[in-house]
């Protein structure tokens, strides 16, 4: 009997998102971007900032510095 599972927009095989803390915001945005990779929901906050990126298996990460 095949086996189903569940595939939202926000979940992929169990996975929501990778968060990563970084120092520099602005050089670790400038580089994905320079990846050819588009970056969206940013946000200022606190105590700190972040933004989201889809890698080329859609994988989604955010990307946040508490500098």
């Amino acid at each position: 009997m095949p086996i189903h599972t569940q595939v939202s927009y926000d979940i992929r095989g169990g996975l929501n998102h990778i968060a990563l803390v970084v120092d520099d915001l602005d050089a670790v945005e400038a580089r994905v971007i320079n990846a050819g990779l588009k970056t969206s929901n940013h946000g200022d906050y606190e105590p700190g900032r972040r933004f989201y990126f889809h890698d080329h298996d859609d994988i989604e990460f955010e990307i946040v510095s508490y500098a």
